[in-house]
């Protein structure tokens, strides 16, 4: 079975869509538009589609129970999708004019990581940290970039993925206890082409899947960095991507609008909305956050 060609499967013209989480027990897909603070849904069975407003400009997310824990700004918080009541959980120390938060995701044991940046998209100021199931937060020992993007790990939990988004490099480290980061290394590179890392998400036989940001496609990455299969996405920017549904294998991909030409706006008319491939790999289901 090879990838079907991606299928819009939810119209929302986001400003900017990302960081998708799949929650299994619940059938749902949630992703987030962090420029309009937007929280997206979508129900596969039946196609149905909603929107929340949210206190905060949460760009990342994660399933914790029947909740979901969202990080935007400098802090993060629960949020209720009965209720819609939002409460905060952790608040990092900063201007949250010149620092925020980019990314984030649930990790093995239960951890969820996340990495703020430059708010100006400027300087390499990038730090990474994770709350742990007793919401004490620890810096994590990488590198500053300027565009921080993806954060999610292999199979057995022992290696942990990100992107340097500006210099067109997917990076990889070991994992260690408590967090504990070694080793990296590029894992590859998008140079040759147009396209710049951003989000990710793992299959249940290591293989890395990469949206990339202006390169209009995803790829599909051997755990030993090779390209796999690439797949040609209907609108230039996709930002990010998970697996989900009953099998889960549909690869789920949040797609951007912001920065397009009038040209470009014309010519992709689904630019920000929600796609789907069917694969014939079957993706990790992704760990929730514990501390609740």
């Amino acid at each position: 079975m090879t990838p079907t060609d991606p299928q819009c499967v939810a119209p929302t013209s986001c400003l900017l869509g990302q960081s998708p989480v799949w929650s299994a027990s619940e059938g749902l897909l949630f992703w987030v538009d962090p420029n309009r603070a937007k929280l997206h849904r979508y129900k596969p069975k039946t196609g149905n589609t909603r929107r929340y407003d949210l206190p905060i400009k949460a760009s990342a997310l994660a399933i914790a129970g029947g909740e979901l824990l969202m990080a935007g700004g400098l802090e993060i918080g629960i949020f209720d999708i009965e209720t819609e009541d939002y409460r905060q959980v952790a608040r990092l120390e900063g201007d949250p004019k010149a620092l925020r938060i980019n990314c984030g995701g649930a990790a093995p044991d239960g951890s969820f990581w996340f990495a703020t940046m430059d708010s100006e998209e400027k300087a390499a100021r990038s730090t990474w940290h994770r709350i742990d199931t007793g919401r004490k937060i620890t810096q994590l020992k990488i590198p500053p970039v300027i565009i921080p993007s993806t954060a999610c790990f292999s199979p057995a939990g022992d290696v942990f993925y990100t992107a340097d988004t500006t210099e067109q490099e997917i990076l990889s480290f070991d994992v260690g206890e408590g967090g504990a980061l070694s080793n990296r290394r590029v894992f590859c590179t998008t140079s040759a082409g147009a396209g710049y890392p951003d989000g990710s998400a793992v299959d249940r036989d290591g293989y890395l899947w990469n949206a990339e940001w202006d390169g209009a496609r995803i790829v599909r990455y051997r755990p030993d960095g090779a390209v796999d299969r690439v797949i040609a996405m209907p609108t230039v920017r996709p930002t990010g991507c998970c697996f989900g549904g009953d099998d889960m294998r549909t690869l789920y991909v949040t797609t951007a609008r912001t920065g397009l030409t009038s040209f470009q706006m014309d010519t992709q008319p689904f630019a920000g909305s929600l796609f789907a491939i069917r694969t014939a790999s079957a993706g990790l289901q992704v760990a929730e956050w514990k501390g609740r």
